[in-house]
């Protein structure tokens, strides 16, 4: 759902009540969500997150344009401080979480020196990937109308920018798990490797075929991007409810 924290409006109740219900089901291990709005991770969200070990370290919040100036053409609901804040917030709850974001380059107005702004968001929020998208046109949108529009090949070449900087950033993120224990959800397996993700949503390969859906406990060895490696200790079989 493009709107996931919206959940209940029409129903009498709200997102969070949802998660305190989910988060009770017998045998849940892990809940991930998907993605949500800066503006609907209320103080009531926040609050199962702190209080449920079942929601896992790893948050998709969308911030489309690191410029006070790109977010008011946006018409987006909340200002880089304002966001930037709610991620401090956030981290006082899990200081070790994922937090990972889409950014669109190339909105009509976008000026080099709001793309630079961009980046420097990024770079002081810390986040540990980036889902890029150059902005395209759709017709009848407000966007649509506007008159600067952005160069195809300065569009392309911003998205290039930022896909640079999500590896660093993984790498960076990465790299503070090395020796450090881990426990992946095994979910395939391929040519005598086993793959899954952490909690923080960590992509993890482990020598060995292990059984889809079980947890494997290991050490972090080595940074083969973008996995992390590790070498097993311990294997726990998830039964279902």
């Amino acid at each position: 759902g493009i709107h996931t924290g919206n959940y209940g409006v029409d129903l009498g109740t709200n997102f969070a009540s949802l998660l305190r219900d989910i988060v009770k089901i017998r045998g849940l291990k892990r809940l991930r969500i998907s993605s949500i709005e800066m503006t609907e991770l209320t103080p009531d969200v926040l609050q199962v997150l702190k209080e449920s070990s079942i929601i896992v370290d790893h948050l998709h919040i969308p911030l489309q344009a690191g410029s006070n100036h790109v977010l008011g053409l946006m018409n987006r609901k909340y200002n880089i401080e304002q966001f930037q804040e709610k991620m401090n917030e956030i981290r006082t709850i899990r200081p070790m979480i994922s937090l990972t974001t889409d950014v669109i380059v190339g909105f009509p107005g976008e000026t080099e020196e709001d793309f630079e702004e961009t980046i420097r968001t990024i770079r002081t929020i810390g986040f540990s990937k980036l889902h890029v998208f150059p902005y395209s046109v759709r017709k009848g949108t407000v966007a649509a109308s506007l008159s600067e529009q952005i160069d195809p090949e300065v569009k392309k070449r911003r998205a290039h920018v930022l896909l640079s900087l999500s590896k660093e950033l993984e790498l960076t993120y990465k790299k503070q798990f090395l020796n450090q224990e881990l426990v992946v959800l095994v979910e395939r397996t391929k040519e005598g490797y086993s793959y899954g993700h952490t909690s923080n949503y960590l992509e993890v390969k482990l020598l060995g075929n292990y059984p889809s859906n079980t947890f494997v406990k290991g050490t972090c060895v080595e940074i083969d991007f973008p996995y992390c490696v590790i070498k097993e200790e311990k294997e726990e079989l998830v039964l279902s409810a």
